[in-house]
């Protein structure tokens, strides 16, 4: 909750503030080198060549420009203790002058004292300069860079907290930006990190920039600090005749005299007996004759470009009043001397000046991405929204007892609640009232407010209900009074499992059993099989009256590139292993978590095809028609199932073949990528049989070469992925089942959370260690608090991730105390039921079935 409150904050404020900050920023970043860009366009002017002898004194530059210019007053005159700077003055204003309020400031040629040309650059960096402090916009333009430098220091604190890691080993993570992600990924990955790079630059420039915005805030600096405030530039202190004298020890007797001219000759040998050497010097003339001379200057090697001296001097004797060195101020008073060289980041020397001009020229990146970050989260809120109103049950009507229809479903690996959804969609469109929900949220109460009920529920393994539904599972085995309740079911299967739709067919007969009526004959689906599925929208259709309800639209396939292939486990004992790589070649790729899977359509090899059709003497090339399209018999045959070669065989024509041929059901495979990686990887172990290897697995790891097209479709994984929020995590599995895990440790390591454990099994250490460089960097940089390797066969007493699980337990238990949730994926044959068992023999069996309650406990298994 209060991370969401700082995350609206964020943007709140960020979206507004985002582009002023961006505008003050770049023009920050102009000012940072000002006076050497000026000297680098000015040649001549802001420089000069040095002459023998050496420039000319204070007295003697003045002398000569009074004699040139006698109708205009000098108020200050600046020199460089570089001899190649020309010197710098500044004449009055002139009377009605409101442009140059503080006068015009001119170079001089300090070896002959002849005034040099204006120089370049001076109104640009003028106009830079307005809009950096104020927008070139007066007060409002103050007071909106002053707010929006407030907002800064919050996006900062609330940036640093929406970042903040659960282990600060996984800083590596904070500062590093990964070029190969892509999109959104990408865009917050480039706000994030940078974000991070900057931050304490833009906390420094926000704490010291505030110090021009407000008045407030500078007395408060100040009153904080316990430093006096200093004399505004112009009215030094001692500026009264009488007190100049009188700390002179000349006092004033009668009535008032004309103080006598300036000695600015005396002023200057005072200078370079109390100096040294020096950087820059400023010596700026009284107003008055009554007044002080002051010179402020920097030391020939000063603490920063802003740590000034300040040098008080009587303008008729030049004996010193005052003289305030910065090197002996107390601290607070040096850090409030020090606001601006702060700010610019020139209190750090060069390298201080250089970073912060970066971290201002950066400004702009947070603002666009921030903008786009926002409006692609504005676009994707749009879509549910839109998605949300098409799809959720309209309200009983008034006066209603209990609502119309009630969807429920169990699902696995999504498919299920996708159609749940579609079959409230239909639904929907005819008006009727509708309540969609997941098995686990039904009880007998519940079942009891509703008279018609639809269920969708997919099997498990061989038979089981989906891990979500087990809940449910076990409420089945009590007698429940259903009388009145009138229901339809839809059971998702393969029938390459012994107990095919073995879920849905339990439920149908518990149902019945409670004293339910079916509306129609419960339909199985294989794989997906479009058939089935029309089956049970037309009956949707009957149910709601309307039968031409427009045809659901299946995820279609895309086409995708196999781009990479590499075997893993040369030399293993077990079947060959391959990383895989896909990219697709279709212009809007989907999104996927991790978690998710993939469908993918196998083709038998084109030797395999070729043997067929010369057997059965048919061509190959020969055109066919399909449900309508013309396809070449030999791809159909590819795509085909071609177990009873011998029904094949007898065909005598081509489209006699093509006729009795069905497509091989898709393959799912476990993503073992995240978006930001740009593409899907897989790890796909190569089934072999003694008639050959498997289709699906022969097909990808040997038959499809490397850069060809793969017809593939992302399907969403719902009960496998990540539970929210940052718990920690156990990551379970063997084999292949590796892929499904690394996809969500990348995940969670791309966000920042470090809690993890990997618990793995495999056969031997020297060859089936998958991604073993990847794995062991993560442990090495933190990203795995812990790694359990199990290798069965690098020892005497084969050892499986049960018994590793069962050696853990008092560590699991704790873990599984502070919150931890557990992910499965691998083999059901062995591994999964193994690991149930032994992680019941520490949670028991009513926690295990918490867990799954909970959303802690997940698998996909297969």
């Amino acid at each position: 909750m209060l991370k969401n409150l700082w995350f609206q904050l964020h943007w709140l404020l960020g979206l507004p503030a985002g582009v002023v900050l961006a505008i003050v920023g770049v023009t920050g970043a102009a000012l940072s080198f000002e006076h050497e860009l000026k000297q680098w366009i000015n040649p001549g002017i802001m420089t000069v060549a040095p002459q023998s002898g050496g420039p000319l004194a204070p007295d003697g530059l003045i002398a000569k420009l009074q004699s040139a210019y006698p109708e205009r007053r000098i108020t200050s005159i600046s020199l460089s203790g570089d001899p190649q700077d020309a010197a710098r003055i500044v004449f009055a204003a002139k009377p009605g002058d409101t442009v140059n309020k503080r006068g015009e400031t001119r170079f001089v040629n300090p070896y002959t004292g002849a005034l040099l040309g204006k120089p370049r650059g001076e109104e640009f960096f003028r106009l830079t300069t307005q809009i950096h402090r104020w927008l070139a916009a007066g007060d409002t333009g103050k007071a909106i860079v002053g707010a929006s430098t407030i907002a800064l220091i919050v996006l900062c604190l609330s940036g640093l907290y929406l970042r903040w890691p659960r282990s600060m080993s996984n800083w590596r993570v904070w500062l590093t930006l990964n070029f190969k992600r892509k999109g959104r990924g990408f865009l917050w990955d480039l706000h994030a990190v940078t974000g991070t790079w900057c931050l304490l630059f833009y906390l420094l420039a926000a704490l010291t920039g505030l110090y021009w915005s407000y008045d407030w805030y500078r007395d408060g600096l100040f009153k904080l600090i316990g430093a006096p405030r200093p004399t505004q530039q112009g009215k030094p202190k001692a500026a009264s005749g009488d007190d100049v004298q009188s700390k002179a020890g000349q006092k004033s007797s009668g009535a008032p005299k004309q103080a006598p001219p300036t000695d600015i000759a005396a002023a200057w040998t005072t200078f370079q007996r109390e100096v040294n050497t020096y950087r820059t010097m400023t010596l700026r003339l009284p107003a008055k004759p009554a007044q002080a001379l002051q010179i402020i200057y920097l030391d020939a090697q000063p603490a920063h470009n802003r740590a000034n001296n300040r040098l008080l001097l009587d303008a008729q004797s030049g004996a010193v009043i005052e003289h305030e060195r910065y090197a002996d101020k107390p601290a607070g008073a040096k850090l409030m001397a020090s606001m601006f060289a702060l700010h610019s980041g020139s209190f750090f020397g060069t390298l201080g000046l250089i970073l912060m001009m970066l971290a201002s020229l950066f400004m702009p990146l947070f603002a666009i991405t921030g903008w786009m970050l926002y409006l692609d989260r504005r676009k994707k809120k749009q879509a549910l929204r839109t998605t949300k109103a098409a799809l959720t049950p309209v309200p009983a009507k008034s006066g209603t007892a209990r609502p119309e229809l009630l969807i429920g479903f169990a699902s696995q690996t999504g498919f299920a609640e996708q159609l749940a959804w579609q079959t409230a969609g239909t639904l929907r469109l005819a008006g009727v009232p509708v309540v969609v929900q997941p098995l686990s949220d039904l009880n007998q109460e519940r079942l009891s407010q509703f008279r018609h009920a639809l269920f969708v529920v997919s099997t498990f393994g061989e038979g089981e209900a989906p891990d979500h539904a087990r809940a449910f599972a076990k409420l089945m085995r009590e007698p429940l009074s259903l009388t009145g309740l009138r229901f339809g079911l839809l059971a998702l299967g393969d029938r390459q499992y012994k107990t095919f739709c073995g879920f849905g067919r339990r439920l149908d007969n518990w149902l019945h059993r409670q004293g339910a009526q079916a509306l129609f004959e419960r339909i199985e689906v294989d794989n997906g099989d479009a058939g089935a599925l029309n089956n049970w929208q037309s009956r949707l259709g009957l149910l709601a009256g309307t039968p031409d309800a427009p045809a659901w639209v299946e995820v279609p396939y895309a086409r995708w590139r196999l781009c990479e292939r590499r075997l893993l486990n040369s030399g293993s004992a077990g079947g060959p292993t391959f990383h895989l790589e896909l990219e697709a070649l279709d212009a809007n790729q989907p999104a996927w978590k991790s978690g998710d899977l993939v469908d993918i359509k196998p083709c038998h090899s084109n030797d395999t095809i070729a043997s067929i059709l010369l057997q059965m003497n048919i061509d190959g090339q020969t055109a066919v028609q399909i449900n309508g399209r013309q396809h070449m018999l030999a791809d159909l045959m590819a795509q085909s199932i071609l177990i009873d070669q011998t029904d094949i065989s007898t065909a005598s024509s081509a489209q006699e073949v093509a006729d009795r041929l069905r497509p091989l059901p898709p393959r799912q495979y476990s993503i073992g990528s995240i978006p930001e990686d740009g593409r899907i990887s897989l790890l796909v172990r190569q089934a072999r049989h003694g008639d050959g290897t498997g289709v699906s697995s022969g097909w990808l790891t040997l038959h499809a070469a490397v850069g060809s097209e793969i017809e593939m479709r992302v399907r969403g994984n719902t009960s496998f992925h990540l539970p929210p929020g940052d718990r920690p995590l156990i990551l379970i599995g063997n084999g292949t089942g590796l892929a499904g895990l690394r996809s969500h440790l990348k995940a969670r390591i791309t966000v920042g959370l470090v809690r993890n454990w990997l618990i793995f099994g495999e056969r031997n250490a020297a060859h089936d260690f998958y991604y073993r460089d990847e794995i062991e960097h993560w442990q090495k940089e933190g990203f795995l608090e812990r790694m359990d390797m199990v290798f069965s066969q690098d020892q005497a007493e084969r050892l499986y991730v049960q018994d590793r699980i069962r050696a853990e337990s008092d560590a699991i238990g704790a873990w599984l105390a502070d919150g931890a949730a557990i992910l499965v994926c691998g083999s059901l044959d062995g591994m999964a039921p193994a690991v149930e068992a032994a992680l019941a023999d520490i949670a028991g069996h009513e926690g295990i079935e918490k867990l799954i309650a909970e959303g802690r406990y997940r698998r996909d298994v297969y």
